[in-house]
């Protein structure tokens, strides 16, 4: 099974876990196979993540990673270091993994855009 974001899900995986908003109430059974109106939910409610796994039962798939261009990836971490420039990421290891997984969200968002608009995707692998 799979930790997946909610900007990740799409409709026709399903649940391994149950899914609970943040007051502990069910909205979704594990076994239920998501559909838009259940992702639109999960927004709804806050929940940021589910468990999921592919209607066949096999894991969901990383998509076909493509190299981002060196441009994308300079622009991203240039933003991120704008963004924490006092949190001292040199000195703490903690802030530097945190700005390396926000660099990574970033790339991951240009992507989207760049899909949006009709220019492909691109994902950064590690």
């Amino acid at each position: 099974m799979a930790r997946i974001a909610l900007e990740s899900l799409t409709a026709g995986l399903k649940l391994s876990k149950p899914v609970f908003n943040m007051n502990g109430v069910l909205l979704l059974r594990a076994g239920e196979i998501l559909t838009a109106k259940h992702l639109e939910i999960f927004k709804t409610w806050g929940v940021r993540e589910a468990e999921v796994i592919r209607a066949d039962g096999s894991e969901p798939g990383a998509a076909a990673e493509v190299t981002v261009p060196p441009e994308v990836l300079a622009a991203a971490a240039e933003e991120i270091g704008r963004r924490f420039r006092r949190a001292g990421a040199a000195q703490d290891p903690v802030m530097a993994d945190i700005m390396r997984l926000a660099t990574h969200r970033l790339v991951l968002r240009f992507a989207a855009l760049a899909a949006s608009a009709g220019g492909g995707s691109a994902k950064r692998g590690e």
